[in-house]
C-alpha cells in the first residue's frame, strides 16, 4: 500500500509540473481540478484502507437459519397462499421445501398464518431441518398476534421443555390464552394442569369445566378425561351412564384408553348392560394398538371363556404381549 502511495505521489508531481510548463497560468482552474482528483486518488490508497471495520450485529439466538437468500419483499398474502398450495399440494405439486421458503418470506413480513405454519414445519422437520427452538421462535411470533393454535403449541413446548426451558406456569399461561379463544386442545391441556395443580392451583371443578368445553368440541382426549371424571365423581357428580357416554365418544375416535375403559364398563355392567362379548370387542381394539391393560383383560377373557371361546394359546399370547415378552 505504501509503494502505491509513493508512486501516485510522484505521478501527481510530474503531472503538475507538465501542466504548468504547457499552459502557464491561463488554466489554473484545470490545474486545481487535476490536483483535487489526485488528492482523492491518494486518499483512496492511503486513507480508506485504515477505516475501522464495524462488527455485524448478532442475530436473534432463537431464530433458525434463513431458508432462502435475500429477495425483494413481495406480497405476504400471495406468499402465504403459495406456501399453503405447495404444502397441501393444492393446485401445485406438493413440495415442503418450497412451502417453507414461501412461508418464511411471508412470516418475515408479519403473516400470522405463515409464522404458525413455519413453526409446525420446524417442529416436525418437514421441508426444513427439525429444530424445536426454531419452531418455538415462530410459534411465539404467531402467538403474540393471537394465533390460538400457536399459543397452544407454545404451551406444549413449555410444558414438556421442548426447545425452551420447562416451565409449568408459562405453559399454563399460554394454554389460558388459547383456551380463552375456544381452542379444544388447550382447554384439555389446561384442564389437565388444574387436575394436577401444574402451574395453576389444583381444582377438579375447573378441570371438569375445561374438559367439558373441549369434549363438546369433539376433542377425544377431553372426552376420555371427562368420562373418567364422571366415573370417579371428580368436579362433577358421579354418574356411570355419563362416564360410558363420554368414553364411547372418545373410543369411536380411536382413543385406546377410552376403548379399554368402555370394555371394563361392559364387563362390569357399570353404566351399561353387562355384556362380555361387547367388552372383549372393545378390549381387542385397544389391545391391537398396544394397550397393556386391554391385552391383560383379553388374556383373562380367553383363559376364562368370557365373551369368547376359551383358548389357552390365545390367552398366553395376550398375556405375553402384556408382559412384554
Amino acid at each position: 500500500m505504501i509503494d502505491s502511495y509513493e508512486k501516485l505521489k510522484r505521478d501527481w508531481q510530474a503531472g503538475w509540473e507538465t501542466m504548468e510548463n504547457r499552459v502557464g497560468h491561463r488554466f489554473m482552474r484545470a490545474r486545481e481540478i487535476f490536483a483535487l482528483s489526485c488528492v482523492l486518488a491518494l486518499a483512496g490508497c492511503a486513507g480508506l484502507s485504515a477505516a475501522p471495520q464495524t462488527a455485524a450485529e448478532p442475530s436473534e439466538p432463537a431464530a433458525p437459519p434463513p431458508i432462502s437468500g435475500p429477495s425483494t419483499p413481495g406480497n405476504p398474502v400471495a406468499q402465504n397462499a403459495l406456501g399453503m398450495a405447495y404444502y397441501q399440494g393444492n393446485g401445485l405439486p406438493q413440495n415442503f421445501p418450497k412451502a417453507a421458503s414461501f412461508f418464511e418470506k411471508a412470516a418475515n413480513q408479519g403473516s400470522e398464518n405463515s409464522q404458525y405454519m413455519l413453526g409446525t414445519m420446524y417442529k416436525s422437520g418437514q421441508g426444513v431441518p427439525q429444530n424445536s427452538t426454531g419452531a418455538d421462535y415462530w410459534f411465539e411470533k404467531a402467538a403474540n398476534q393471537g394465533n390460538a393454535d400457536a399459543q397452544n403449541d407454545l404451551g406444549d413446548a413449555y410444558s414438556y421443555g421442548d426447545g425452551v426451558a420447562q416451565d409449568d406456569a408459562t405453559a399454563a399461561g399460554w394454554y389460558q390464552k388459547a383456551a380463552a379463544q375456544g381452542n379444544p386442545a388447550a382447554e384439555n391441556s389446561l384442564g389437565f394442569d388444574y387436575d394436577a395443580g401444574k402451574g395453576v392451583p389444583q381444582s377438579y371443578a375447573k378441570a371438569a369445566a375445561l374438559f367439558q368445553a373441549a369434549a363438546q368440541s369433539g376433542n377425544a382426549k377431553a372426552e376420555h378425561n371427562l368420562g373418567n371424571y364422571y366415573d370417579h365423581g371428580l368436579g362433577v357428580p358421579q354418574d356411570y351412564v355419563k362416564a360410558v357416554y363420554w368414553w364411547r365418544q372418545s373410543a369411536e375416535q380411536g382413543n385406546v384408553e377410552a376403548q379399554d375403559n368402555l370394555g371394563n364398563a361392559y364387563h362390569l355392567g357399570q353404566g351399561v348392560a353387562q355384556d362380555d362379548k361387547a367388552a372383549t370387542g372393545w378390549w381387542r381394539l385397544a389391545a391391537d394398538k398396544g394397550n397393556n391393560p386391554a391385552q391383560t383383560s383379553l388374556g383373562n377373557a380367553y383363559a376364562l371363556g368370557q365373551g369368547v371361546a376359551p383358548d389357552p394359546q390365545l390367552s398366553a399370547y395376550w398375556f405375553m404381549l402384556a408382559a412384554g415378552s
